[in-house]
């Protein structure tokens, strides 16, 4: 689940979002680390912030890292070292905010936060957190006061770090109306307020009654509502699984609204069927034509969105099925590997997955299936009715766009084949905590 929380300066969103974290049990991102950290880095290179050609050319090696310590201490990582301390000096600050405002830089930023934010619960504050970096988060705050509530707050926040301050109310208070102006005006990713976004003014409650507020808002789960002919058949499908198979379902968390190709480990008939009534929403997938004419099964998979495919359709036009189906927002069923595998092992993945996602721009959500070859494997004409199956949900994975598409498709090949693999040892060695 992700929170977002979005204002202009001084309304208090660090401090708030660090509560909402803390109550809920969610991880905060200080989204300004990630800037800083750049801006150690551009500095230690002695790279001027106001080169924005050279500064962006830092980028394909910022490799940026946050490890907790054990106590809750989060620690910064730039290229293996840490920076925790060195990003919070004036020189960094100063040039953090200057990076900023360049386009390449924003969009690599969002990259990491996006990465960060959709593998675990988190609470995000900033600016554009609701509106561009995480237009479907599950709640979204914007939070407002009036600018001289904001400019006192500052003012003594400024006196008690510095008592030997020489900039006055009133100086600050211009300053903060400056940045209202300009952080609503920039045309990357400016101040606003996303459309469903729910407006707390700060100017007369506490922090604590705000982040109150924002925990008893915390939406549960919530999943677009299933057509009725589906539900019929998912829930009739799903206590099948459940009672002949004690089917067990992990990493729910790691699903998000809107369209998604869920790849999985293919090796029995028993897959698309499991795997479909284990999402919590309805999902679409193709299957051959024939597998409609298998009694009970033909009936069972067109109940759950599957769309046949006839003998002779060529390639191009399967794919423009499957695009057009992600276009409309929707989630696919998706076998990677390209034919069921006659061992129950992962075979290696085919280019399909790679050339489908970059044409869609969507999300994959890696997914393991254990159980299913044992119950029904290649070869064998009738199934099993009774067993053991598993379903396991990894941490999406995003496109990112690159100078060599080829290469953009090659990693996300990689990248999926990896989180099959991983979830499969995770669930192998236990399955504690949350699925990778």
């Amino acid at each position: 689940m992700i929170i977002t929380i979005d204002g202009p300066s001084g309304t208090g969103k660090s401090t708030v979002a660090k509560g909402v974290a803390k109550k809920l049990g969610f991880t905060f991102f200080d989204t300004g680390a990630m800037y800083r950290s750049l801006a150690w880095l551009i500095l230690k290179e002695k790279i001027d912030p106001q080169n924005q050609a050279q500064v962006e050319s830092v980028l394909p090696r910022f490799q940026y890292e946050i490890r907790q310590a054990a106590h809750g201490e989060r620690h910064y990582y730039v290229n293996g070292t840490e920076v925790t301390n060195e990003i919070r000096t004036q020189a960094v600050s100063m040039a953090a905010s200057q990076i900023a405002i360049y386009p390449g830089v924003r969009e690599e930023m969002v990259k990491i936060q996006r990465r960060y934010g959709h593998a675990v619960d988190a609470v995000f504050e900033g600016r554009d957190m609701g509106t561009v970096v995480f237009p479907d988060a599950d709640l979204k705050i914007f939070l407002t006061a009036k600018a001289e509530v904001r400019a006192e707050r500052r003012y003594r926040e400024l006196v008690h770090k510095f008592p030997d301050l020489s900039m006055s109310y009133d100086e600050i208070l211009k300053e903060i109306k400056e940045r209202d102006e300009t952080d609503s005006t920039r045309a990357i990713s400016p101040l606003k307020k996303a459309s469903d976004a729910t407006v707390i003014d700060t100017s007369d409650i506490t922090a604590q009654q705000v982040i109150d507020k924002i925990v008893a808002m915390r939406p549960k789960r919530r999943y677009p509502k299933m057509k009725f002919s589906y539900k019929f058949v998912y829930w009739l499908a799903r206590i099948f699984f459940k009672c002949c198979f004690r089917l067990k379902i992990y990493g729910l968390e790691h699903f998000r609204p809107g369209a998604g190709v869920i790849a999985a480990n293919h090796s029995s008939f028993y897959d698309p069927p499991v795997l479909s009534i284990s999402c919590p929403e309805e999902v679409h997938f193709l299957a051959r034509g024939s597998l409609f004419e298998v009694p009970l099964l033909g009936w069972l998979i067109k109940g759950l969105n599957a769309h046949p495919v006839a003998r002779g359709v060529s390639d191009a036009a399967i794919f423009r099925d499957m695009i057009e189906l992600l276009q409309q927002g929707k989630k696919l069923i998706l076998f990677p590997e390209g034919k069921r595998s006659e061992t129950g092992q992962l075979l290696p993945l085919e280019r399909g997955l790679s050339f489908l996602v970059q044409k869609s721009q969507c999300r994959v959500i890696p997914a393991y299936i254990h159980g299913a070859y044992d119950a029904w494997p290649r070869g064998r004409k009738f199934p099993k009715l009774f067993g053991k199956m598993t379903v396991v949900f990894g941490s999406p994975i995003e496109w990112e766009e690159g100078a060599d598409k080829k290469d953009a498709q090659a990693r996300i090949t990689a990248q999926t084949e990896d989180a099959i693999r991983n979830l499969k040892e995770w669930l192998e060695s236990g399955a504690r905590g949350s699925p990778p």
